[in-house]
């Protein structure tokens, strides 16, 4: 509790508990005003078990309401209470029995209600709804107030971040372009006094889980200033002007504090383009009002000192106000690191682990293309347990091998029942895959190959990659022809036959192959480009794509077989390994291509002999 709120009367810190009080002692009220603590339990029965009492003299008293035609009897029994319905005109008949029984009987009018009862029974589910709501302002969930914002990820708004720069690996030219935001923040009088116009804004453009939020954090660390960070699903709200108000009071907070920073999270959730032609329904008029408010607050009229940073991975559906010079003017792209990014993020995430000495992290980031920083956060942490759950004083490689397993694909299937004939088609389907990467000097090398079920897969060949941008035809072919390699092994062991393992592999090698004819200009078919719609209609450029795509896969699957055949040895070798040790690691894999090269080199002096 800060120093303002002990300040604040016992009463006022404790709104919300005296609200819901409030309701309880309502409802309490209600209850019992309305017969809830009734003396005598009244029963509903029958009217022929009503008159079964009265004519075996059970009753002392009675009483008609011809009104609501019912008659309530006092049973000798306990003195309890019972009522019954009768039809209409009956009251005369039932009066003439109660009256043979010697029972007490009033009728005509019923008694006159009590006048607080029947204000309480209309107006008492007013007074809790509204003493609900009181509960609900008072508690902040109803209101636009800043100071009810928890922050995000847990963190309180107006504090200084911990995070600075040196945390922050894979982004060095986003880092490079907020820089001049943290030196504006730090000596914005440098910038005034030449007449430059100071920074309002920028939008951090990038898939989730690139460093968006850390890089947000930092610049507020680095500049020493306090950190606004809400989301912007935080202002969408379909009570009116809710939204409008809490953006108000959000910049209010930060003018206050002086030189701020504001994050807002995922603003296309307020900041999506407005709709244009036609009516609304009520949500969207509020969001609109909501982006508004806010793109007010933004202007450089009002927001003196305080930055505004935003984050999206959907920039095309933003407002152009929203992006106009003067608010969200610069973009700034936060996309998945590269090779050298990668290796990076991975060494500050185990910076301080017990990382052993076979670890490179250089190879893990090389079969991590792709993955953004959370992902590889991710695969750390998957390698750190994995050690622990074996035992081991270290994360080593093979901890890290399985941890990419983990995060690309899934957790290791331990329990999946896989038959010898199913582990024998998997070894040499990978096997032909691990084969022909090796072998082809324009393909990647492979990394590690298992049999293990991950995910939906039953097996996996992890490849080296590489860090080139651009993808020459040769290696486009040779990773076509790697992609056919599991087929064409599946045909070796089974003298021509195979089975549907291939179709995640012609799943890739199909959508690589479109790209080289309709995209990359890699073939015959000529330079023009196609799109998805073009193909989808068909007609006779459809055709000739189609023809062309095909051509690709059968050529690569001859090749593929020819390789394999050519190297049949080695092929054998390593399915009988995986079979036997069921994951190779890319030294496991030289060593065998190695002992196969021996054997052929042997061979001759045997003969000779």
């Amino acid at each position: 509790m800060t120093d303002t709120e002990k300040k604040r009367p016992w009463w006022r810190r404790n709104r919300p508990l005296l609200s819901l009080l409030a309701v309880v002692v309502i409802a309490g009220g209600t209850y019992l005003l309305l017969g809830g603590h009734s003396g005598t339990p009244v029963k509903q029965v029958s009217l022929s078990v009503a008159l079964n009492d009265v004519n075996a003299g059970k009753v002392t008293s009675a009483k008609i309401d011809d009104q609501a035609n019912t008659v309530t009897l006092t049973l000798k029994d306990a003195h309890r209470k019972v009522y019954a319905s009768y039809p209409f005109a009956y009251s005369a008949d039932l009066t003439k029995a109660l009256l043979a029984k010697h029972v007490k009987t009033e009728t005509g009018k019923p008694t006159a209600s009590n006048p607080f009862m029947g204000m309480l029974l209309a107006y008492g589910p007013v007074l809790l709804i509204i003493g609900f709501l009181l509960y609900l302002v008072n508690s902040g969930k109803l209101t636009g107030s800043v100071g009810k914002f928890s922050g995000r990820r847990g963190q309180q708004l107006g504090e200084v971040p911990s995070e600075r720069f040196a945390d922050v690996a894979g982004c060095d030219e986003a880092i490079t372009e907020l820089q001049e935001l943290v030196e504006f923040l730090k000596d914005g009088e440098r910038f005034t006094a030449l007449g430059a116009k100071p920074p309002r804004g920028a939008l951090l453009v990038g898939p989730p889980g690139t460093g968006k939020t850390l890089l947000a954090r930092a610049v507020a660390g680095e500049a020493g200033v306090p950190f606004f960070p809400v989301a912007g699903s935080d202002f969408v709200e379909t009570f009116v002007g809710v939204g409008a108000k809490r953006a108000r009071d959000l910049f209010d907070k930060a003018r206050s504090a002086g030189k701020a920073i504001i994050f807002i999270d995922e603003i296309d959730a307020v900041g999506r383009a407005r709709g244009g032609k036609g009516p609304s329904h009520g949500g969207e008029s509020e969001r609109e009002n909501t982006l508004v408010s806010m793109l007010n607050e933004m202007d450089g009229f009002h927001a003196r000192n305080v930055i505004v940073l935003a984050a999206t991975n959907r920039p095309d559906v933003l407002d152009e106000a929203l992006v106009r010079p003067g608010r969200l003017d610069r973009q700034i792209q936060v996309p998945n690191p590269d090779r050298r990014g990668r290796t990076a993020i991975l060494r500050v995430h185990t910076r301080g682990k017990p990382v052993a000495a076979d670890v490179n992290l250089v190879s893990v980031a090389r079969q991590t293309p792709g993955m953004s920083g959370a992902e590889l956060a991710q695969v750390v942490n998957e390698a750190c347990m994995d050690a622990a759950r074996a035992g081991k004083s270290e994360v080593d490689m093979a901890a890290f091998q399985s941890a990419i397993a983990t995060v690309a694909i899934g957790k290791e299937r331990t329990s999946a029942l896989v038959t010898e004939h199913d582990r024998q088609i998997t070894a040499w389907h990978e096997a032909g895959h691990t084969v022909a990467a090796l072998l082809q000097p324009d393909a990647d090398d492979p990394v590690s190959v298992t049999i293990v079920p991950r995910g939906v897969s039953g097996g996996t060949t992890w490849m080296s990659g590489n860090d080139n941008v651009y993808l020459h035809r040769k290696a486009a072919l040779a990773q076509l022809t790697t992609a056919l390699a599991g087929r064409a092994a599946e045909q070796a062991l089974f003298d021509g036959e195979y089975t549907q393992g291939a179709s995640g592999d012609l799943a890739a090698a199909t959508d690589l192959a479109r790209k080289m004819v309709t995209e990359y200009g890699m073939t015959d078919f000529g330079y023009v480009q196609l799109d998805a719609d073009t193909l989808r209609m068909g007609g006779e450029v459809a055709m000739r794509a189609h023809e062309q795509m095909n051509q690709l896969l059968s050529d690569a699957h001859l090749r593929a077989e020819a390789l394999l055949a050519e190297n049949r040895p080695l092929l054998t070798l390593v399915a009988q390994a995986l079979l036997a040790e069921e994951t190779l690691s890319v030294d496991r894999i030289r060593e065998l291509r190695d002992q196969v090269e021996a054997e052929v080199t042997e061979r001759p002096n045997i003969t000779a002999a």
